[in-house]
């Protein structure tokens, strides 16, 4: 039976989202301004009266900003949950606050001076909560994720994942390349790593630290031999932390990749690969780090012997009691530096894959500039610009960075904070993040045929549970919310939902239910001519 780890990766396509028990929706204070003025097509309908809805309900509302007409409402002003339309929420707060060309900066420091190109100290690689560090491309500006596959970061559960664009470790080897530019050849002391900007965050998806390098993963990529024959596994990025021990065979062309990567049980430096993958293409999967700040150390100590500075430690851990007293660092200590790329690269990202880890280190870096190394204390800021946008407490909650049940609002709330956010100076960059149907993101494997294609942009959002014992896929929660561009070339507001579907299994129920509600919001949409 799929666990729900896996549930949420395989919901990545359509929108990576919670999955915890259903609850009760609750109805919102909020009010519609009017009526709808048009009957819901023929082929809307026809989606929302197919047997997987049979007990089914169906929210959504469409409204011209313009002119304030209501074209469409069904349920606008009961609360729903908002899975990973949340990040509407969070990435737009991000925006707000911290600035589209925010970047944060990655220094270098030691803890004593250098004599004759020897360090008689510490060298502290101080995480910034750069969620690239150098990868997918960031030193040309760029937070590039996978387009022609999944990207990575849902290997473990997805097939057709692909590695992610860039080196992952340029980071660290342009740091290392500052720190023998600054005079050091050899370092007598430690290699640390400091990731006190904030308490790694627990999250369902996982932990969340202030470092990160190739998004906290060790990419598994298999290659296929003869049917019947080993596979040959790369571990990447290469590196002398783990071992792979691998008993991977080679299936039919077209069978399902069973391809997994788990710590051996009596050796956590040992990852024990097991599985089959189908002849003919290479598959991925990936092993997610628990110890960040070990991770990027060793990596940053190999990084560093790859330029040339001799490293005297045999040291396979992070020393965090080793540390300096936190946030003591001195300018004149600095030996080198990384700039991320600015935030509406990153966020551009967490919108269109629907990325959670990202989605949640955005919760942190608010809860950091408002003083706080609890990212829970992000969500104030959150809430508070939902307030200023006109949405009542009452119609908003919000458990997280991604989208945790029971965080829920009512349509009318998120198409009141889409009109809002298109009032602001970083609306363009809001949307041009966004999944676009039939062409970007997790809506890219949508509508591909619809006449609606590329006139779709929104969040999908997604929250659903395998019922035990039979398999069947309950989907809680799957939506879409942003904006359409109708035939007659008006910008009209949107959400389409539906609530407790059930299908009856996990993967045809996730790309059904995805499709289906693209397939009403094209429906809507191809509607609107005169």
């Amino acid at each position: 039976m799929p666990s729900t780890t896996s549930v949420r990766a395989v919901a990545a396509l359509v929108s990576v989202g919670v999955v915890l028990t259903a609850c009760s929706a609750q109805p919102s204070n909020s009010d519609v301004a009017s009526a709808p003025t048009q009957q819901i097509p023929q082929e809307a309908a026809r989606f929302m009266t197919t047997d997987p809805y049979s007990m089914a309900r169906w929210s959504y509302l469409v409204v011209d900003p313009d002119t304030d007409e209501v074209i469409y409402s069904n349920n606008a002003n009961t609360s729903m949950f908002l899975a990973s339309q949340t990040k509407h929420f969070t990435v737009g707060t991000a925006y707000d606050t911290l600035g589209v060309d925010h970047t944060v900066t990655t220094p270098v420091y030691a803890t004593a001076v250098p004599v004759a190109g020897t360090l008689t100290g510490d060298l502290v690689l101080v995480g910034s909560g750069d969620l690239a560090l150098g990868g997918r491309n960031a030193a040309q500006g760029r937070f590039d994720f996978a387009t022609d596959g999944i990207d990575h970061v849902y290997a473990d559960a997805l097939p057709g994942a692909v590695l992610a664009p860039g080196d992952p470790l340029a980071g660290l080897n342009d740091l290392a390349r500052q720190v023998a530019d600054a005079g050091i050849s050899r370092v007598n002391g430690d290699v640390l790593v400091d990731s006190r900007l904030w308490d790694t965050y627990a999250t369902v998806e996982g932990l969340v630290p202030s470092i990160f390098v190739n998004d906290n993963l060790v990419d598994i990529q298999a290659s296929p031999g003869a049917v019947g024959e080993p596979a040959t596994i790369d571990m990447l990025p290469g590196n002398s932390l783990f071992r792979v021990d691998a008993q991977v065979t080679t299936g039919e062309e077209g069978s399902d990749s069973t391809l997994k990567a788990a710590a051996n049980p009596s050796d956590p430096t040992q990852i024990n690969v097991t599985g089959s993958v189908p002849a003919g293409k290479t598959s991925l999967t990936v092993y997610r780090i628990t110890e960040a700040a070990t991770w990027a150390r060793h990596l940053f100590v190999e990084a560093l012997r790859r330029n040339g500075i001799e490293v005297a430690t045999g040291s396979r851990t992070n020393d965090a009691a080793a540390l300096p007293a936190d946030r003591t660092y001195t300018g004149s200590r600095q030996v080198a530096s990384l700039q991320s790329a600015p935030l509406s690269q990153s966020g551009g990202m967490i919108l269109a894959t629907s990325y959670n880890t990202g989605a949640n280190t955005f919760l942190c870096l608010l809860a950091v500039a408002a003083g706080s190394s609890s990212c829970s204390d992000g969500l104030p800021t959150v809430r508070a610009l939902a307030q200023k946008a006109g949405i009542a407490a009452s119609d908003l909650v919000i458990m997280d960075g991604q989208g945790g049940d029971p965080s829920q609002a009512t349509p009318a709330a998120i198409v009141n904070w889409l009109d809002w956010v298109d009032q602001q100076p970083w609306a363009d960059a809001f949307w041009a993040g966004q999944p676009v149907l039939g062409e970007r993101g997790s809506l890219s494997g949508v509508g591909t045929d619809s006449p609606a294609k590329g006139m779709i942009i929104g969040k999908t959002g997604t929250s659903a549970d395998v019922e035990p014992d039979s398999g069947r896929l309950i989907v809680t929660l799957q939506a879409l919310s942003g904006y359409m561009i109708t035939p007659e070339n008006r910008r009209l507001l949107f959400v389409v939902a539906v609530s407790d579907a059930v299908f009856p299994d996990l993967p045809r129920g996730v790309f059904q239910v995805g499709g289906d509600v693209g397939g009403v919001a094209a429906a809507f949409q191809q509607a609107q001519t005169s």
